[in-house]
């Protein structure tokens, strides 16, 4: 997969989840389909460029009105996914990866919140329901994607 391939995939998960997705909300929540995106690019494409997707993905979110959490962690996101699992897996331990990257987001995205001012409920209230979601939404993003390659 290539660098373009790459690009287009994040700027059409970006389309999906603030075009369609953000008029959908499950349990009080839109959900996440970026993050889950970002995460498999890392996993395929390794730490850099993933954490690369990751920052234009947040600037996309920025651009249209999301947290500045988001342009910090997506990076993050990505760069841990492509450093912390180095080696290939299947579809279902692309999931079990990818969920274990996405549980720290949330944990960050919480922590960030709490730690402005947000009350600690209601940040948890968020977490849970979109941490389902982003993995409900996995096998979009896996489609996204595409199949896995060998990192350069």
């Amino acid at each position: 997969m290539g660098a373009v391939r790459g690009t287009l995939a994040v700027v059409l998960a970006f389309l999906l989840q603030r075009g369609l997705l953000a008029w959908f909300p499950v349990w009080g929540v839109s959900p996440w389909l970026l993050p889950s995106v970002v995460c498999l690019l890392g996993l395929f494409q390794g730490a850099d460029r993933g954490a690369g997707y990751g920052l234009l993905g947040g600037f996309l979110c920025l651009f249209s009105g999301a947290s500045p959490w988001v342009l910090a962690l997506l990076p993050l996101a990505g760069g841990v996914a492509g450093a912390v699992f180095p080696r290939r897996w299947g579809f279902w331990g692309n999931w079990l990866r990818t969920g274990a990257v996405l549980a720290g987001w949330e944990i960050l995205l919480v922590l960030g919140h709490w730690l402005t001012g947000s009350a600690l409920t209601a940040c948890l209230r968020i977490a849970g329901p979109e941490l389902l979601l982003s993995a409900a939404l996995f096998p979009l993003a896996a489609l996204l994607v595409g199949g896995e390659k060998k990192r350069p």
